[in-house]
């Protein structure tokens, strides 16, 4: 037996904080290696049983059961590190006769992220699914990515706390200069950039969160005409020259906010169905595998997405047939408020079902008291499309569900979801309801970051 020390070994390595555990308590670590010594027979033998000769399986399979029996048979350290080492000749080979692996730590890296997806997959898919507010449609109940204006930083914004502040709070100071003299402007582009305006100074470009402008803190005030839907999926509108901006002029600094993340139960409507003032998430189409996308496009109501997908020689196609008005292949968060066989209708600031006011919800209560709120301004109260103070209609658009008090939504097997944030929120009321089975569940809680609304959704 060879009596080389091992770099572990040595003498004054065995005080390091590392190896106390195994000083103070030695028949601890030497249960430990037993444990591994026995992970490492069993591991082998599954994996070359085919290939190992039939007396080096049964010795690996013995070798493995004395392992296991050890750590209760033994009385002390010593004997039990004795066991442990009576061991070694049959596992050195089975090393030596097994396969040898190339990479064998990037291997085992490998295989565990396999697992750790296979297993994480079904999980988003069945239970909880992760989902980022993008836009402040369902604000001041959620938020999506925001700003505050500050002209300093403070003493977490500077590297290295900086990063440990992001990830507890999902804030970021942020300090746009222009790097060139140029003419300023800006354009909103909600499909590429939710929440964001983009300025863009001597062709290059920088991004600042939306509310900043609503504000008025980029000077000049205001660019363009009234408020913009924070989720219209074609709001891109251009400004015209601004105004002449030099080089190392301060455009804007203050903090972005990352948007709330929430967790969406994906069981609990296999339970029971969608409940009135639920947060709810949604797709905005409808997936489908067919082998004719024409005839999917002649009976929708809006343009078709079709994929096609080669499988052993056939031409199949991945449908999405999207809510007119939306983009496909999307997913939205929004409050619902209307009921499979409900008329749903706006009473500026009541929301009507079936000609009466909706009562004895939490949030949809609150938000026709036009009440305050925990993190941030009043709540607006219900609005028609065309009432006074909301952003135009795009004439891209079909005409919208809810355009007067006059109007009404009619619900067959359909729910109809509506933002908070009812003056700034692309919902029902333009694009009309949604099918049953594009609902995916509710929001339970959200998990980041922290802020006051922080834990259950409501």
């Amino acid at each position: 037996m060879s009596t080389a020390t091992t770099r572990g070994e040595a003498p004054f390595e065995r005080f390091l904080p590392w190896n106390l555990p195994g000083l103070l308590f030695p028949r601890r670590a030497a249960r430990k290696k037993a444990r591994a010594a026995r992970a490492e027979a069993e591991l082998l033998l599954a994996a070359n049983r085919d290939l190992f000769p039939a007396d080096l399986s049964a010795d690996l399979a013995a070798a493995a059961a004395r392992l296991k029996a050890a750590p209760r048979r033994e009385r002390t350290a010593a004997d039990l590190a004795a066991a442990v080492a009576a061991e070694n000749p049959v596992l050195e080979r089975a090393r030596a006769a097994a396969p040898k692996r190339v990479a064998p730590g990037l291997t085992a890296l490998v295989e565990t992220l396999v697992v750790a997806f296979g297993v994480a997959m079904p999980f988003r898919a069945y239970f909880l699914q992760p989902f980022k507010i993008p836009t402040g449609s369902m604000q001041p109940t959620l938020y999506g990515r925001h700003s505050e204006k500050a002209d300093e930083p403070g003493f977490f914004d500077h590297a290295p706390l900086s990063w440990a502040k992001w990830l507890l709070t999902g804030r970021t100071w942020v300090d746009v200069v222009a790097h060139e003299n140029g003419t300023l402007s800006r354009r909103y582009d909600r499909e590429n950039d939710p929440g964001l305006f983009i300025l863009s100074v001597a062709g290059e470009t920088y991004k600042i969160p939306s509310d900043a402008f609503e504000r008025g803190e980029i000077d000049p005030v205001r660019f363009g005409t009234g408020p913009i839907a924070a989720d219209n999926p074609l709001a891109a509108h251009l400004a015209a020259q601004a105004r002449r901006v030099r080089k190392g002029e301060r455009l804007w600094s203050g903090y972005v906010v990352s948007g709330d993340q929430v967790f969406v139960n994906r069981l609990l409507w296999n339970l029971r169905p969608p409940k009135r003032d639920e947060i709810v998430v949604f797709a905005t189409g409808g997936r489908a595998v067919c082998t004719a996308p024409a005839a999917v496009a002649a009976d929708a109501a809006g343009p078709v997405r079709a994929t096609r997908i080669p499988f052993f020689g056939l031409s199949l196609y991945a449908v999405d047939t999207p809510i007119p008005g939306l983009p496909p292949a999307e997913h939205y968060i929004k409050r619902l408020v209307g009921l499979p066989g409900e008329t749903i209708s706006i009473e500026h600031p009541r929301l009507l079902v079936n000609g009466k006011p909706a009562e004895g919800s939490f949030g949809i209560d609150r938000e026709a008291a036009m009440g305050p709120s925990e993190s941030g301004p009043a709540y607006a109260g219900y609005h028609n499309v065309h009432d006074d103070g909301m952003p135009p209609t795009d004439p891209r658009l079909p005409p919208p569900y809810l355009g007067a008090a006059s109007d009404s939504v009619a619900l067959g097997d359909e729910y109809l979801p509506m933002g908070d944030n009812t003056k700034n929120s692309f919902d029902g009321r333009y694009w009309g309801p949604v099918p049953r089975r594009q609902m995916l569940g509710p929001a339970c809680c959200v998990y980041w970051p922290l802020s006051v609304r922080w834990g259950r959704v409501r």
